[in-house]
């Protein structure tokens, strides 16, 4: 059926009539290739370098020091893209090498540090690894750029890890200046408890009951030796001057003469000379022992020596009594010592703990800081370092002719598709039977098309 102009062409008949018109297609396509050929000539080519970089992250002795900059090979890769674009970095890349004059001249270091972001680009490869791919006019020019932008890089991030381990080791020193007073304060007031009540100290109660035990057993000692003592100056008392020695070997003689006087006094006569000789030897017995007593009641015997020693073990006696009576308040006063003590103690300890936290942490921190300065060489190791590309990068001759073919015959074969659409010719008697709704009497054959075929 026709409606205007317009008709419905089947899938057979629409590619009949593209074939028919495969010129327009063709010279669509050719359009398509020179006008691709035309930007592939004109465009200004861009060659690429790329360089391959794997994160080794610094491993310090943590046997001999904890590492202050911590930080894992996933968190670097995560932000390295950011890093590697960061100011700091791309900024002394444009001045080493002089990149992007005319954008430096007309909008400054920020202005160039965009125009190299804009050839500039970083894949996170793997697990460690990333790839920097620089573009620029000259090949020899982009591969060093890629060669040199991880060492840029590594220098930005070495010295931030060191100064951040600097801030550390500061921050630590800061804060220990502010506590070391306050322990120095607990270990005067620790040192002057101690000096004020060091005998009554809980690490010295077992000192002090050993003292009392030893001292008991003297005390009874003393006491047993004193009642031996008292027993023999009572025995003494009893035996009066002759309790001395040499006292009572004179009244012995004394007592002799006189036994033999009385004796011979009762067989002789008083002036009988075995009876005077007797009597003379009998008073002088008793002159030697009336001396002798006389002697010993002025002088040393051994009455007043019993009496020394029992007041020299009374007196000891009570000296350690009173002894044991000082320890025994040493022992009672313990506990309330020990008390004040733990309590000094206990905040003397928490001070102190968090001083000495803070002075290891700083020593590992100068240690970090020393360590991060000695290893700048692992961390970043260039796998695949870039060489200078023989083919540009942009723009690609095989890519730009393959698209313009593409999109050539695209727009050929959508011209001639559309010029068969609006083809109103008719073809053949079963076009016109269908069109015209009448029955076809007769064809006229096409002559050109057999005189072609002839000929």
């Amino acid at each position: 059926m026709e409606h205007g102009n317009e008709k419905s062409l089947s899938l057979e008949e629409l590619l009949s009539g593209v074939w028919r018109r495969r010129k327009i297609a063709l010279l669509v396509t050719a359009a398509a290739l020179v006008i691709g050929a035309l930007y592939v000539a004109a465009t200004p080519k861009k060659y690429g370098a790329s360089t391959v970089v794997r994160i080794d992250m610094q491993r310090l002795p943590e046997q001999y020091v904890s590492s202050t900059v911590s930080e894992s090979v996933m968190d670097r890769l995560a932000t390295v893209r950011h890093e590697l674009l960061s100011l700091p970095v791309l900024s002394k890349a444009i001045e080493e090498f002089d990149l992007y004059r005319s954008a430096r001249e007309a909008g400054g270091m920020n202005a160039a540090v965009q125009a190299m972001r804009g050839n500039l680009e970083v894949k996170v490869e793997g697990e460690n690894a990333f790839v920097i791919t620089y573009q620029a006019k000259d090949p020899a020019l982009a591969a060093q750029v890629a060669n040199r932008l991880p060492d840029l890089y590594a220098a930005q991030a070495l010295e931030e890890r060191a100064a951040a381990a600097e801030r550390a080791a500061a921050i630590f020193s800061a804060e220990l200046e502010k506590i070391r007073p306050r322990v120095e304060e607990y270990e005067s007031k620790l040192t002057a408890f101690k000096s004020e009540h060091g005998l009554n100290l809980p690490e010295v109660l077992e000192s002090n009951i050993r003292q009392i035990d030893r001292l008991s057993g003297l005390t009874e000692t003393t006491l047993m030796s004193l009642a031996d003592a008292q027993r023999r100056r009572t025995a003494l008392a009893r035996l009066g001057a002759e309790s001395n020695v040499e006292v009572g070997r004179l009244a012995a003689i004394r007592n002799d003469a006189r036994r033999e006087l009385s004796g011979l006094e009762s067989m002789y006569t008083p002036d009988h000379p075995t009876v005077v000789a007797a009597r003379r030897s009998w008073e002088q017995a008793q002159a030697r022992y009336n001396a002798a007593a006389e002697a010993a009641a002025n002088g040393d015997n051994e009455q007043k020596r019993v009496d020394t020693e029992i007041a020299s073990l009374k007196e000891t006696a009570l000296s350690f009594q009173q002894r044991m009576d000082e320890y025994m308040k040493r022992i009672e006063s313990t506990p309330a010592v020990g008390a004040q003590l733990a309590a000094i103690n206990r905040d003397y300890d928490a001070v102190r703990e968090k001083y000495q936290t803070l002075l290891s942490r700083k020593v590992e921190a100068e240690l970090a800081m020393d360590f991060e300065a000695r290893q700048k060489a692992s961390l970043f190791n260039v796998v695949e370092p870039a060489f200078a590309s023989a083919a540009p990068l942009e723009p690609n001759p095989v890519s730009a002719m393959g698209m313009s073919l593409l999109l050539g015959l695209g727009l050929g074969i959508a011209a001639a598709v559309y010029s068969a659409s609006r083809d109103t010719s008719i073809r053949g008697a079963a076009d016109a039977r269908q069109r015209l709704g009448l029955p076809v009497l007769a064809m006229v054959p096409n002559l050109d098309r057999k005189i072609r075929k002839s000929s």
